[in-house]
């Protein structure tokens, strides 16, 4: 059962079907539906013939009463008396409507011919200008009836609009206080049933096609024409399918904001003008983009929150470390220099000073790493030889390297870049680092320089797996590690995101990609050295 307005009121409907031409949306069980359906349409039909008859005998009784009032008691002439008429005429126009007082013009000409035109109490009229007085007098009583009954079909068009904007900004202020942590389809549904008092809502969202309905047992609801809608394989216009009782419509609305659809919007209920339709698909479209937009601040306020704790926590770690590690360092340092050893003694000692000065390095770059803010390192240009540059990165990296290949290419006569020493050392030696952790032991790694135009290119490439299509952009997101090294090789995935804000930082371009004989290839391109880019 759903309740519905009827002429200010509000009534129960029992379980009916719904109707058009030969389709039948059932229910509940089909045959008790469709008995429901025909009783309650003929007791509506019973309740509007009576109230039909009701008035039409009222407005007989009317003009009796004044014939009456002006022929037996007050004794007027028959101006008095057709203006008597025309009054009755008009207040029957302003209370019910053109059909009830054009039954009330007839009736009033007709007593006005034979109770006030001579010959009195006769249909017949001797004088031809009573003839034209007579039509006179109706054309009057109809033309005002008329204007009446406009006037008041626009006083009550008027406040069905007004009712409707009264409506709309009460969806509005709903609408702006939805709960983007609940199911934003359905508080988006039950709003606009309660706000427009529809007997069911439905909301289908564009992206996901997931539909919401308030009443999901309500099968009248076209759930395939809010998908089709929805998604943009249907029509953009407004889809009306009439409904039993009369005045009750099915509705599919696309809700669309800046020229695209975001979803559609269904209801069952009362007939709406094409505006308010549309009015509330736009209020509907605003608040899903604000809420899509809330979502996405939301989620990027909490990765910026996780970003700043996962560098407190890198640095605080980096931090407990360098304490003992130093105090490894000078204790090894003072046993080696202080104490006398066998050879071999010795040589366990330097490779402990060794790793521990490997482990202190890469302690202080992880450091640096960690108070690198995202987007926004701090560069200091100036003339670079390219050779440098990767020399140096080579000689940090040297450790890591023993015992690797490592063919090293530079066109010759390659000019210098504009680019911060430090920081770009940072960058190359990251690339380096990640072709050693993802290729096979003893491989060979290649560092390749050339120029063209005004801009150097240094490539890494190395033999090992490759990197998954779908990853190749991704893997330069802070925190990322690709999907085949996430369990096997360790790392914090912050390497190829610092090298990639290092070089955005230097107006360069970083970018990954598969080479054809296997294996993956890191290159980033950076401007050469001029006097007009000096800083």
């Amino acid at each position: 059962m759903f309740v519905g307005p009827y002429r200010g009121r509000h009534y129960q409907l029992p379980e009916i079907t719904s109707f058009k031409g030969s389709e039948r949306w059932p229910i509940g069980d089909p045959g008790l539906g469709a008995m429901a359906d025909m009783e309650f349409t003929k007791t509506i039909s019973i309740r509007r013939l009576a109230g039909a008859v009701t008035r039409l005998f009222t407005c007989l009784a009317l003009v009796a009463a004044i014939t009456w009032a002006t022929f037996s008691l007050l004794r007027v002439n028959g101006l008095i008396a057709s203006l008597s008429y025309v009054f009755i005429v008009l207040v029957v126009a302003a209370k019910w409507g053109l059909a009830e007082s054009f039954v009330t013009s007839v009736a009033a000409m007709l007593c006005l011919n034979y109770f006030f035109l001579p010959p009195i109490l006769s249909l017949t009229i001797a004088d031809p200008q009573n003839w034209v007085a007579l039509f006179v007098f109706l054309a009057i009583a109809l033309t005002a009836s008329n204007l009446s009954s406009s006037a008041r079909q626009r006083a009550n068009d008027a406040q069905a609009r007004r009712n409707e904007v009264e409506r709309l900004y009460q969806l509005s202020r709903s609408l702006m206080l939805v709960d983007t942590s609940r199911d934003l389809g359905l508080q988006i549904a039950g709003q606009v049933k309660e706000q427009f008092g529809f007997s069911a809502a439905a909301y289908c969202d564009g992206l996901t096609g997931e539909l919401s309905m308030t009443d999901p047992s309500d099968s009248r609801c076209e759930q395939q024409t809010l998908r089709d809608i929805a998604v943009g394989t249907a029509t953009w216009f407004v889809w009306r399918k009439e409904s039993t009782p009369k005045g009750i419509e099915v509705i599919v609305v696309p809700v669309s904001l800046g020229g695209r659809i975001v979803g559609s919007l269904g209801a069952i209920g009362p007939v709406l003008s094409e505006p308010a339709l549309q009015a509330i698909a736009n209020l509907v479209g605003i608040a899903v983009e604000r809420a899509r937009q809330q979502v996405a601040a939301s989620r990027m306020e909490a990765a910026r929150q996780n970003e700043r704790l996962r560098a407190v926590l890198l640095d605080a770690v980096a931090h407990d470390f360098t304490t003992p590690l130093t105090s490894i360092k000078g204790a090894i340092t003072t046993v080696r220099s202080e104490y006398g050893h066998e050879p071999e003694e010795d040589d366990l000692l330097a490779v402990v000073e060794e790793e521990a000065d490997k482990l202190s390095g890469m302690i202080d770059e992880t450091v640096d790493m960690a108070r690198i803010e995202p987007g926004k390192p701090r560069v200091r240009r100036r003339q670079l030889p390219v050779a440098k540059l990767i020399q140096s990165s080579v000689d940090r990296l040297k450790s890591l390297l023993d015992g690797r290949p490592l063919e090293i290419q530079i066109q010759e006569g390659i000019a210098s870049v504009n680019a911060d020493l430090d920081m770009m050392g940072l960058a190359l030696r990251q690339l380096l680092g990640n072709a050693v952790k993802y290729s096979p032991p003893g491989s060979t790694i290649a560092i390749s320089a050339n120029q063209t135009d005004g801009t150097i290119t240094v490539r890494v490439r190395d033999q090992g797996p490759g990197i998954p299509q779908d990853e190749l952009e991704s893997i330069f997101e802070r925190f990322y590690r690709g999907s085949r090294a996430r369990d096997s090789v360790p790392g914090t995935g912050m390497g190829l995101s610092v090298a990639r804000d290092i070089i955005n930082a230097h107006q360069g371009r970083l970018w990954a990609e598969n080479r054809p004989e296997g294996g993956a290839q890191f290159s980033f391109s950076l401007r050469i050295f001029s006097e007009d880019t000096k800083p």
